[in-house]
């Protein structure tokens, strides 16, 4: 069995900074994650508020920046999936899909997923019309008709993004207003080729072998509409991928992992980072700051010692 003073669960942002600041303490750590490094990162074309880097970076252009920071500190990196958390008497024992690992500690930075509709032709349309991300998919409705479902930051962000290449964007909103900041709300408005439809839920996505259009329903009146359309963007949220630690430490009632400030859960030698940690702001800088303190405690705890910079 493979042995770590502490596990890292999750390469996004938040467990890359955990991992480099573990290291630098020289706390025996290591990384795991199933996917390629670099989390919601993969998902953005720029980043532009990331104090200290240059505005307009891509985000693959960040990600491989942080998988050149595991490899120049050679922080060992494991491919793996992990499947199960088991207490032990001073420890823990992860099982992997290439064996068990027991760590003392362990910081779960595994993130969140998008959430999706739940409506009729939504799961078998996915990847025929539907997607959850206008950087991955945008290019391929150029000059076409495309709904956008949501109306927070995201959604407003990726029907800006879509606004580029598709010939028409309707965003589709259920309440009678956006719940966007004004300065990314006022960019929206100013964008000739958007239309923007309040008081609507989508009740079912339509097509045989591709979307063709969306039934919408009006929240006031309870009429329904078919709305013509060639891609469906979902935008409606996230949610924490805390499957693996549910019953192990404090979730709310979403499934976000509750931790106090120094980034410990409810469980002793359990800490928490990134969106999947019930947080105030979801932001790289947030989720970085957060793997830091993180890290830090863990020193802390496990050594007995404080670092100050």
């Amino acid at each position: 069995m493979k042995n770590t003073e502490l596990a890292i669960i999750g390469g996004g942002i938040a467990g890359v900074s955990s991992a480099v600041y573990a290291q630098r303490a020289g706390l025996e750590c290591a990384l795991f994650e199933a996917n390629t490094i670099g989390g919601q990162l993969l998902w953005m074309e720029t980043v532009d508020n990331y104090v200290g880097v240059d505005a307009g970076i891509r985000g693959l252009q960040l990600a491989e920046s942080l998988k050149k920071n595991i490899q120049d500190l050679e922080i060992p990196f494991f491919p793996h999936a992990v499947k199960a958390v088991t207490p032990e008497e001073d420890s823990f024992v992860l099982t992997t899909d290439k064996g068990p690992v027991q760590t003392r500690g362990i910081v779960v930075a595994t993130g969140a997923r998008f959430r999706t509709l739940g409506v009729p032709g939504e799961e078998e349309l996915t990847g025929k019309g539907v997607s959850y991300c206008a950087v991955c998919d945008g290019f391929f409705f150029r000059k076409k008709k495309v709904l956008v479902v949501g109306g927070g930051n995201t959604a407003v962000e990726e029907a800006l993004y879509l606004a580029q290449f598709a010939g028409q964007v309707t965003l589709v909103h259920r309440r009678d207003r956006l719940r966007a900041m004004r300065s990314l709300q006022e960019k929206l408005f100013s964008q000739e080729n958007v239309e923007i439809l309040y008081s609507r839920t989508v009740e079912e996505i339509q097509g045989e072998g591709a979307v063709n259009g969306a039934l919408l329903k009006h929240a006031e009146t309870g009429e329904n509409e078919v709305l013509p359309a060639d891609g469906i963007f979902v935008a409606i949220g996230v949610t924490p991928v805390t499957e693996l630690v549910r019953g192990l430490v404090d979730t709310d009632k979403g499934g976000f992992i509750l931790t106090d400030q120094e980034m410990a859960t409810s469980r002793t030698h359990i800490w928490s980072c990134g969106d999947c940690r019930k947080r105030p702001l979801r932001q790289l800088i947030t989720a970085a700051s957060e793997g830091a303190i993180a890290a830090l405690s863990v020193y802390r705890s496990l050594r007995g010692g404080y670092i100050s910079s």
